[in-house]
């Protein structure tokens, strides 16, 4: 069969999460295209895909956070369901999205009609998706792209939106998804997430060179701090520098810092002994980590949770506070989710002694990542996808799109 991957809109690191089923599809025999906003196709590249450059490239994040400020980390995300402007927020996401999937639709559905994909796998946010697998009459097996926060304000606003559109097109509204796969451990995921079909999370990262130390146990505890790119470029450098600078003051730890060369100097200076690692996959080097210090993205959070190691995590906005709230309340980490407690360099500082002196952190982190390990593997979504499909030719579906999840 011919799966088209549709990530979302100039989000690369979504493209990431995708890739493990994207190769267990390919290995069992199917074609496998991406495609999305140009931007984004070198990722699909680097993990050996190819790419069909779609639609204009849309920076949400530039639209959403135009004039920043001090609003970082963004607390109304946290509140998104019962303050007003938090909701505004979710709903200005989904008119993103929604007008995206307006304005390009004619774009995909010229390239779909040509390539006639057999399935679609679309991001939870993409909803061109679901758009365009209505107008071509093919499943929908939806993606998450980790722990998915969009939840009933975000899907109603979309349903809203779309519906003249849908109209026009002969659709009875915004098509639903007939599969959800989702690669994030339960204990994890958003308490506003539909229920799914549970995948294990592999962590992609990129490929890179290992390095021997690596290989060799760490001397003394050894922290990772990873603030990728475009969260840095979203909320500015100073959650890196507080982190960093609570950091500074602990000579018993061993610290890695994940970050491009580019952005190292947002950090300030760093002392000597500290190792500043650039073009190493996570997944080489997390493993013999007793600590993981991120911002809550998915893709970083997920890859320290099936590889076991306890987080502390710094919320920004969206996603990032149900992913931190989660792994506190599952005890594999702290969250420090307010203005003021991330403004404090102590109470950072305390957060990360805390998680280091008590191995209950670890014990926890432990029975996440056999929590993960005991989802499907991308192997067996693959033959469920099969069926999908199958299923969709067959006569017992004479109507061609069911509109309701298959059970997982």
């Amino acid at each position: 069969m011919r799966v088209l991957a549709l990530p979302s809109p100039s989000a690369a690191t979504h493209i990431m999460a995708m890739v493990p089923l994207a190769w267990a599809l390919r290995a069992a025999g199917h074609e496998v295209l991406f495609a999305g906003t140009p931007d984004i196709a070198a990722s699909a590249h680097a993990a050996g895909f190819s790419y069909a450059g779609l639609g204009s490239s849309k920076n949400f994040n530039r639209d959403l956070y135009v004039d920043p400020g001090d609003r970082f980390p963004v607390e109304e995300w946290k509140h998104r369901e019962t303050t007003r402007y938090g909701r505004f927020l979710v709903e200005m996401l989904a008119d993103l999205h929604s007008v995206y999937a307006t304005d390009a639709l004619a774009d995909y559905e010229r390239f779909a009609h040509a390539w006639r994909p057999d399935l679609l796998l679309p991001d939870s946010t993409a909803l061109i998706g679901r758009v365009l697998g209505g107008v071509l009459d093919v499943p929908i097996a939806t993606h998450r792209y980790g722990v998915d926060a969009t939840g009933a304000v975000y899907h109603d606003r979309a349903r809203w939106n779309l519906a003249p559109l849908c109209g026009r097109l002969g659709l009875a509204g915004l098509p639903d998804s007939d599969l959800v796969v989702d690669p994030c451990p339960p204990s994890l995921q958003s308490l506003e997430a539909s229920p799914g079909l549970r995948m294990r999370y592999v962590p992609f990262n990129g490929a890179g060179i290992m390095a021997d130390w690596a290989m060799r146990p760490p001397e003394r505890k050894r922290v990772c701090i990873c603030f990728g790119k475009t969260l840095l470029s979203i909320c500015g450098p100073r959650p890196l520098v507080r982190v960093v600078e609570a950091l500074t003051g602990l000579d018993d730890v061993e610290v890695i810092v994940a970050l491009s060369k580019s952005d190292v100097g947002l950090a300030g200076e760093l002392p000597e002994r500290w190792r500043v690692v650039e073009l190493m996959p996570l997944d080489l080097f997390l493993p013999t980590c007793d600590l993981f210090i991120a911002l809550g993205g998915s893709g970083a959070a997920l890859t320290a949770a099936a590889l076991g190691v306890p987080q502390l995590v710094l919320p920004q906005v969206f996603d990032h506070f149900d992913c931190a709230s989660r792994i506190e309340e599952a005890g594999a980490g702290l969250s420090i989710d307010t203005r003021a407690a991330q403004a404090d360099i102590g109470g950072i500082r305390k957060a990360i002694t805390t998680i280091l002196g008590d191995p209950s952190y670890a014990a926890a982190a432990r029975r996440v990542r056999e929590e993960n390990e005991a989802g499907l593997t991308p192997a067996d979504v693959v033959t469920r996808l099969e069926k999908l499909v199958a299923a969709h030719r067959t006569d017992e579906n004479p109507a061609g799109k069911a509109f309701t999840a298959i059970p997982g």
